[in-house]
């Protein structure tokens, strides 16, 4: 045998002994990841990804097994979903809703049922009115947090917006009955909160506690549990994963900068807002994140976005607008406060714990920032023809 054949054979052999180590190699990983995937306690059933048609009920059983919503635009109910996955966490998607309509539930599984509760879905006409809350920064589970989720039930706002670091301080699994479902509990049966990916939310394995608990709507195209949008009336909301710039690894920004401009380019919709983690202007401790800033202000200005908000600063600041868009960080739901900074572009900004409540009616925005204790510290209004 030549020494060419030698060392083809040679070559060859030493591939197939690099793909088999490549195999093992990924092999291992994937049993550690799953090594480490934590198993979460049961859970009350909540409410997730409402639309004018659509709502997710999520829950984590006692025990393994099938589960069953029961439902009904009446409290006998009548209508039923099953999720025939077998298993502890369970997540199933009610269709074919009326809008702007009322919906009793209950969750049923092996061990009995639920208490029943209701919901209402997302209305579809342009000139509905509607209330939104904004939350930022709030899962560390102490009395602050506490205090702004009474606030919270307090308002009934029909949909929240959370802001990001939903829980600290790594967004592990373990962490997360404390520090989000608790202080929610009762809020979160009935009312929609739609959240967005902080830093601390990413530090444990680029956020899959999130991914697992969280079922925002993804219907429209291109959208994914890091970066997804809605309607609700005759309002847009475009949800973004600010960490897709820093520690992420679960996507590409350029992929979800595409996402962006495809979906503010066909929504029709008469009000805009995005929601994200870091801020593209604060004052106080972290500043403005001018790298995302850079990338995506001319979307926002471009399509007439009329406000994003977001958190990273533990503070209130809003702007005047920039680019013809205003800028409200909300970072004071709960965790420590930082000091409230002043630049050129502020036009409130306070250290307080708070949440965000806005009014949509047909052509105006009414917005305020207040205090567990009910004190309103800003009040802004918009309008738009």
């Amino acid at each position: 045998m030549n020494v060419k054949v030698l060392g083809q054979r040679f070559a060859s052999t030493r591939r197939l002994a690099w793909s088999g180590a490549k195999t093992l190699l990924s092999t291992v990983r994937s049993l550690l990841d799953r090594s480490q995937v934590e198993e979460p306690s049961p859970r009350e059933p909540y409410l997730q990804g409402v639309t004018a048609s659509s709502a997710t009920i999520a829950w984590v059983g006692d025990e393994y097994g099938v589960g069953t919503v029961e439902y009904g635009e009446i409290p006998q109910l009548g209508r039923e979903q099953v999720d025939t996955n077998v298993g502890r966490r369970h997540a199933v998607t009610l269709t074919d809703l009326e809008p702007a309509s009322t919906y009793h539930y209950r969750v049923v599984q092996i061990n009995g049922s639920s208490g029943t509760n209701r919901f209402r879905t997302a209305p579809a006409d342009e000139d509905s009115r509607f209330s939104f809350a904004v939350v930022g920064d709030s899962g560390d589970g102490g009395r602050a947090q506490l205090e702004v989720a009474g606030l919270l039930e307090r308002l009934r706002p029909d949909l929240i917006l959370h802001a990001g670091d939903v829980v600290y301080p790594r967004g592990a699994e373990k962490d997360y009955d404390r520090r989000f479902f608790a202080p929610y509990r009762t809020l979160i049966k009935e009312v929609p909160i739609f959240l967005v990916l902080g830093n601390h939310d990413v530090r444990h394995r680029d956020g899959a506690a999130y991914l697992d608990n969280f079922y925002p709507p993804l219907h429209n195209p291109g959208s994914t549990k890091r970066f997804y949008s809605f309607d609700w009336g005759g309002a847009h909301f475009v949800a973004l994963d600010s960490e897709l710039y820093h520690d992420d690894r679960g996507a590409g920004p350029e992929e979800q900068k595409a996402f962006l401009e495809r979906d503010l380019a066909t929504t029709r919709k008469r009000w805009k807002f995005a929601f994200l983690h870091r801020s593209l202007y604060s004052s106080s401790r972290h500043g403005p994140d001018e790298l995302i800033r850079e990338d995506l202000e001319p979307l926002f200005a471009r399509y007439c976005v009329d406000v994003v908000f977001s958190g990273h600063d533990h503070v209130y600041e809003r702007t005047a607008p920039v680019m013809g868009v205003t800028h409200v960080v909300s970072g004071g739901g709960g965790r420590e406060l930082y000091r409230a900074g002043k630049e050129r572009w502020t036009a409130c900004s306070n250290s307080a714990h708070h949440a965000v409540l806005v009014r949509i009616g047909d052509s105006r925005l009414d917005l305020e920032a207040i205090e567990p204790d009910g004190n309103v510290f800003d009040r802004w209004h918009l309008f738009r023809v």
